[in-house]
């Protein structure tokens, strides 16, 4: 992912034949990225947590 941001301005990406982002190369982690090609923020897990994150706010 490091070789990507390095040459990339913009980073989108592809999921399951749909475009899952487009991400700023420099201001967008390596994190969020990978998160969004693997599908790791739409799992029940971290819907759960951000649904738990906004019941205290």
């Amino acid at each position: 992912m490091a070789d990507v941001r390095a040459v990339a301005d913009q980073v989108v990406v592809l999921r399951l034949g749909r475009n899952n982002g487009v991400f700023d190369a420099q201001s967008t982690s390596s994190e969020e990225i990978v998160a969004a090609i693997t599908g790791a923020r739409d799992n029940v897990v971290s819907q759960r947590a951000a649904r738990v994150e906004g019941v205290g706010q």
